[in-house]
This record gives structure tokens, C-alpha cells and sequence, in this order.
């Protein structure tokens, strides 16, 4: 792999990049394996991920049928370690960019695949494949969601494969952003110089040996790579920006700045802070909302959410609007309405009974804070659940999507009804 990593252009934390090296050059010398909680694994072998390296209560029961992990109609693909252009593998120091994409097509194939998780925990990697891959997932997004949690860094190409998500959550100690490129170059010219020995290096092309290790490298080939590096680091932020939803000008001032936790969601890199054990449950609720495969997007960043906003205001011009712009303009209102629902104050403690207001009811955004106003709030248990316990409940009936008609109804869908019967609201 260090090979692979040698005077490349890396989507990657620069410091980051720097232990990465050294870490590789130590492991070399000595050889490395993979290894997953039974012990050591032949990379040779279907790469395996270990259960305790992503955190949310997987189990590996069903891994040997499925190459990803799968609890209860969503598919789980580990964005772990340094991201590498084909690498055979997954673990959580490094994970092949090939990987990411075979797991992500054999996901959105699967008829048992309700929705498709990116679990990123990276610190970025190889420009090579990164792009690629990213483009890829982008264009073969079918009606399955697709959502991305930052626990606990998405810099770099990991940003990059994180902004093609639906919906973006970080965790409130995650690291993200670091929207730009970086080459390491090292020079053993002086100490070369020191040990009495001298390379020559014969060679045809006057940038044949551009950057190469036995020389310091001249201003002009300095030049040339920082140009490479800032077209690079062009089309990195425009993917983002296109991806997301923001401004180029927006991720371009970012500078390669990166943000923890709520100033990535202010930053609009993320849509909303979530602890991750509540990430497999938040997410299934969603997927048993009745229209969650036409709302892929319910978290939009603060600029799109501004620019749907004057959208919606525009009454006269929605009026006059044509049948298909009416229907884009409909769900862009829809959209806004949920925002305002689920991150209005008075849904504090009470996410579980504002979702379901949100999505599983017509009520205006007036109405459901009245009714939030008046509903008691979830106990600190209830709402920071673990996800172990929420997949374990389900294991008999894995794929269930939606609640039954004859099931009991949910507390929060009790006290809707009895609001509606009180009230009359429809």
C-alpha cells in the first residue's frame, strides 16, 4: 500500500497523511494482517469487518449471505480508515474506494434493502478513485435512501463519498470538512548527501523524474503540483457543492477547514447533530414513514433550505405555475414543513412524536407545535436508546417496513388521535 500512497495526491488529512507514512513504513518491515474479533483473518479471504470497529450492535450472522452488514432492512457500508484506489478489502485502518462501490451496488440490488447506510469513520485517501466512486453512487441512486453518519471523522475524500448521501448526521464530537487535496513530497537529498553516497538519475523528458525523493524539489516543479493540487481540489469542492445542495463559492471559502460536531451542520456539511446509537433506529423510523422513498432529502442545508423557503413564498408565481413545476414546488413545500416540525424548539425530547407529526400526519407546522407543546417529554433513556437492543427486538421479522393495520398503535400515535378527537383537526 505505500507504494499506492508515494508522491500521490491525497483527499486527506494532512496530519492524517503524515501518521498514515509513518505508520506504513513501520507495518512493512515487519508485514500486517487483518483481523476481525475471532482473530486474525487471510486478506485473501471475503474481507471481514469487525463488529466492534463500526459500533452500532451489528451482528455477523447474516454476513456470510450479504457482503454488508444488515439489521433489519438497512444495509450498513463501513467508510472506515484510510481510503484507498483498489484495495480488496475493508477494515478499520483502510478501505479499498472498489469496496465502498461493490457493497453500495450489491445493496441497491438487494430486494431485502430498504435503505442504504454510509458509516464513515476516515480521515480521507487517494485522490485516485475517489472521484470516481463518488460519481458513481451518485449517478445509480435508485428510490432506496441513502444516509451518511460521521462518527467520528468524514475529512477529506471520506467528505467527498459522504456528500452524495440523502441525508448527512454527525455525531457532536465528529470532524468533518477538510474540503481540499494534499501531496507529500520527501526529499533524502541532504542526508544523502551526509551518508557520501549520490543517485543519478538517467532519464529522457525534462519532467521524467519530476518530484522524484534523491533531490530537493525545484520551484518549478513545486509550481506545477501546487496547480495540480488547486484543479484537484476544484473539482473535489464542486462535487460537494453539487452534491449537497451548497454554493461552489461556499465550499471553496471553507479553505479546507474542518468543523466538529453543530459548526458542520451551521457550516452545512451535515444536516443535524444524532448520537450514534440512535442512528439505526431514527433511520427505520423514517423508512416506515408511508412516503420516506419521495422524501430522500427531509434535511436540507441551511442554504437550500432558504432557497426552498423564498420558493414556497412565492404565491403568485406558484399560481401561475405549470403541472410539474406545481409538483417540485409541492415538495419542496413538504420538505419545509418537516424541517420546521422536527427541529422546532418544542420537539426537544420529543423527536420520537415530531417525526411521526412530520411525516405521518397533514397537520400544519402551527398545529404540530401546539401539539408538541402540550405532549410530555421522552425520558433521557427513551431517547438515547441503543441500537443493539433496537436490532435485537426485531431479529424474528427483520424486514418489516411499516407498522400493521391491526398492530397496537404507538404512544405518540395515541396521543395524536386523542388530540384529533379533541380538537377535530384532520
Amino acid at each position: 500500500m505505500l507504494e499506492q500512497l508515494a508522491n500521490q495526491f491525497l483527499a486527506m488529512n494532512a496530519k492524517s497523511a503524515r501518521n498514515l507514512v509513518g505508520s506504513l513504513s513501520r507495518m512493512q518491515k515487519g508485514g500486517f494482517s487483518i483481523t476481525d474479533d475471532q482473530g486474525a483473518v487471510d486478506a485473501t479471504e471475503k474481507p471481514r469487518i469487525s463488529t466492534a470497529s463500526l459500533g452500532y450492535g451489528m451482528s455477523g450472522r447474516n454476513y456470510d449471505s450479504k457482503p454488508f452488514h444488515f439489521i433489519d432492512g438497512i444495509a450498513i457500508i463501513p467508510v472506515m480508515g484510510t481510503l484507498v484506489h483498489k484495495l480488496s478489502y475493508s477494515s478499520s485502518w483502510a478501505t479499498g474506494y472498489n469496496v465502498i462501490v461493490g457493497m453500495f451496488d450489491a445493496a441497491n440490488a438487494d430486494p431485502d434493502v430498504e435503505g442504504i447506510l454510509l458509516a464513515i469513520n476516515s480521515p480521507g485517501g487517494t485522490v485516485a478513485g475517489c472521484f470516481d466512486a463518488t460519481d458513481h453512487i451518485a449517478q445509480n441512486k435508485g428510490d432506496k435512501p441513502v444516509w451518511a453518519i460521521y462518527d467520528d471523522m468524514a475529512c477529506s475524500g471520506a467528505m467527498c463519498i459522504a456528500s452524495v448521501a440523502d441525508k448527512r448526521l454527525t455525531t457532536q464530537t465528529a470532524i468533518s470538512g477538510s474540503v481540499g487535496v494534499v501531496q507529500i513530497h520527501a526529499s533524502y537529498e541532504e542526508m544523502l548527501a551526509e551518508s557520501g553516497l549520490a543517485v543519478t538519475l538517467i532519464y529522457s523528458g525534462s519532467h521524467k523524474v519530476d518530484g522524484n525523493p534523491y533531490k530537493n524539489l525545484p520551484e518549478s516543479v513545486y509550481e506545477d503540483f501546487k496547480a495540480q493540487c488547486d484543479d484537484l481540489r476544484q473539482q473535489f469542492a464542486e462535487k460537494v457543492a453539487t452534491n449537497i445542495g451548497l454554493p461552489i463559492e461556499t465550499v471553496i471559502e471553507t479553505e479546507a477547514q474542518t468543523y466538529t460536531g453543530q459548526a458542520a451542520v451551521d457550516a452545512g456539511l451535515a444536516d443535524e447533530l444524532i448520537n450514534s446509537h440512535n442512528i439505526i433506529s431514527h433511520f427505520k423510523q423514517h423508512l416506515s414513514s408511508p412516503d420516506s422513498s419521495t422524501l430522500r432529502s427531509v434535511t436540507m442545508s441551511e442554504q437550500s433550505t432558504s432557497v426552498a423557503t423564498e420558493s414556497v413564498t412565492a404565491g403568485e408565481e406558484a399560481q401561475a405555475a405549470t403541472p410539474a413545476t406545481a409538483t417540485t414546488e409541492n415538495t419542496v413545500d413538504h420538505q419545509a414543513r418537516c424541517k420546521a416540525i422536527i427541529t422546532a424548539e418544542a420537539a426537544e425530547g420529543r423527536k420520537d412524536l415530531a417525526h411521526h407529526l412530520a411525516f405521518d400526519t397533514d397537520m400544519s407546522v402551527e398545529q404540530a407545535l401546539g401539539v408538541l407543546a402540550k405532549a410530555p417529554q421522552q425520558s433521557a433513556s427513551a431517547q438515547q436508546g441503543n441500537a443493539l437492543d433496537v436490532a435485537m427486538a426485531n431479529t424474528e421479522q427483520p424486514n418489516i417496513a411499516a407498522v400493521a393495520e391491526d398492530s397496537e398503535p404507538s404512544e405518540a400515535e395515541q396521543f395524536v388521535q386523542s388530540y384529533k378527537t379533541a380538537t377535530g383537526a384532520k
